[in-house]
């Protein structure tokens, strides 16, 4: 499989308030830097989209794929990629766990295979770049 890496923030407001930006998906293109386009295609009882199609900077090429999401409401959003896009893997989730102060963690965690030779370092780079976006991101769209 791929390589796995995350990465934590502390971020000033509730794991509900983060919880709602991160499942707004068709907004990551104005606060997450690589995300170029999102187009949700289906969502639950709840209102919550259950997949997406995605278009990524992912450094080492733009890369388009699909990805099937899962809730537990407002600790946990993952994602799964399905079978057919440019990437040949992807696994990852946000995880939000309340300090008692209003302020939560944000743990990103990502599992990449790209399906295709890149350097272990590249990979490892690429990975970092893409949480640490996505985390500065989150909290500045949070704390804004």
């Amino acid at each position: 499989m791929g390589h796995k890496c995350e990465s934590s923030i502390d971020i000033d407001a509730a794991a509900e308030e983060l919880f709602a930006i991160v499942t707004d998906l068709e907004t990551y293109p104005e606060w997450v830097s690589d995300v170029q386009e999102v187009k949700v295609h289906d969502h639950d009882a709840d209102g919550f989209p259950t997949s997406s199609t995605m278009t990524v900077d992912a450094s080492i090429k733009v890369v388009t794929y699909r990805l099937d999401y899962t809730y537990e409401y407002p600790t946990l959003v993952s994602w799964t990629s399905r079978p057919g896009g440019d990437v040949k893997h992807i696994e990852g989730s946000y995880t939000f766990e309340e300090l008692g102060d209003g302020s939560t963690t944000v743990t990103y965690a990502l599992e990449l295979d790209p399906g295709f030779p890149v350097p272990g370092f590249m990979l490892k780079r690429a990975q970092k770049h893409i949480i640490g976006q996505a985390l500065k991101g989150l909290k500045a769209r949070a704390e804004s």
